[in-house]
């Protein structure tokens, strides 16, 4: 078998793949990397990604000196140079283009070390991914950058929810960075005192087997996300609060539902929800690990979906706890805390009285004698 092209080699690079619409910067460099049969760094050297020298970080997931950020002029320039893709093609494979929808405006005027935390605070982990096999099978392992967020967490096309850990041994994905054409699960056990292996999952990432979607609400609710990250940047300004006001109802579910809320929805929403959640001695429900999984938001922006969509946001949000009440229930008090240290962000009036609610009302409880504590 003849030796791989050096990156050194490859000099102008139209002749390979060029970018699917909405397609991730790692996922066109990777695929890159399998086309030329050299390593991804090699590739984003070749491409004009990286310069000699330059650490490997830049082409992660996330960090703070990461391209997926966005891109510079001069790093625009030298790309556009060896691949021939424009500066618009190049940061629209970018979080760049979710500017001033999915994320906020504040990405652009940010420090390195800060770009991380304004992620977070747009609702996103440009380290969390989740993905289609039957997309990943039919683009040859290409992949959109919508699958890096919480936005998108089913596959219309396919019918399908979005996989974010093996189907089998349920190991997770290791990250955007992972090879889904030809990589496979990495989920294996060892023996706890002799180190030696014995059991391997070896699954192809693309064969494995996503959930079925049956839960109408959930899909108009995908469809409804898809329209909104696929629009124009004029339009930007005013979809940032439909982003806001999700994100702060799906906060809200996080800390008030109840698994009953969830009837109707398919069996892998609800029981992600039930598993980032545990009932209490107090009878609320309260997470119990760092952070939510995606399908615990999943169900989250379900019930998120269903308060906003309803008409009358304040009375479906009542429905579901009623933050109105005096003394205040105590499964609202956690958020009552939350919110009055910091209130939801870039949020609409749609939900302000919701906000307001919350933040004010009396975080008092009854003691066992009746009485009511402050």
């Amino acid at each position: 078998m003849p030796a791989p092209p050096a990156a050194s080699s490859i000099r102008r690079l139209p002749v390979a793949p060029l970018p699917l619409p909405r397609e991730s910067l790692l996922s066109w460099l990777g695929h890159l990397s399998t086309v030329y049969e050299v390593p991804r760094t090699s590739m984003a050297t070749a491409c004009g990604l990286l310069r000699p020298g330059d650490n490997a970080a830049r082409i992660a997931d996330s960090g703070p000196t990461s391209l997926v950020y966005g891109l510079g002029d001069e790093v625009v320039l030298r790309v556009e140079q060896a691949t021939g893709l424009s500066g618009d093609e190049l940061q629209a494979m970018t979080w760049m283009r979710f500017l001033g929808t999915a994320v906020k405006f504040d990405l652009v005027k940010t420090a390195p070390r800060n770009l991380f935390r304004v992620m977070k605070a747009s609702w996103i982990d440009p380290r969390e991914f989740k993905f289609c096999p039957s997309c990943v099978e039919e683009n040859d392992g290409r992949w959109p950058l919508e699958w890096c967020t919480p936005w998108m967490f089913a596959c219309l096309r396919h019918r399908c929810y979005l996989l974010a850990a093996c189907p089998e041994c349920h190991t997770p994905l290791p990250g955007a960075h992972v090879n889904l054409d030809q990589g496979t699960c990495h989920g294996s056990e060892k023996h706890r005192m002799t180190d030696v292996l014995l059991w391997r999952c070896g699954t192809a990432y693309k064969k494995w087997k996503a959930p079925d979607l049956h839960d109408e609400v959930l899909a108009d609710l995908q469809k409804f996300l898809e329209e909104r990250l696929a629009s124009a940047r004029p339009e930007a300004v005013q979809l940032r609060g439909v982003f806001a006001d999700l994100a702060a109802m799906a906060d809200f579910a996080f800390r008030v539902a109840r698994p009953e809320n969830f009837e109707g929805a398919d069996p892998v929403v609800a029981d992600g929800f039930t598993d980032f959640c545990t009932p209490s001695n107090q009878g609320s429900y309260a997470p119990r690990i760092a952070g939510p999984k995606p399908m615990a938001k999943a169900a989250a922006l379900r019930i998120s979906a269903q308060i906003l969509f309803s008409g009358d946001p304040w009375s479906a949000a009542r429905a579901i706890v009623d933050f109105a009440a005096r003394p205040l229930p105590v499964r609202a008090l956690q958020l009552n805390k939350a919110w009055r240290k910091t209130p939801p962000q870039d949020t609409t009036r749609l939900i302000a009285r919701i906000v307001e609610s919350v933040r004010v009302a009396a975080p008092s409880v009854k003691g066992h004698n009746g009485r009511v504590l402050r």
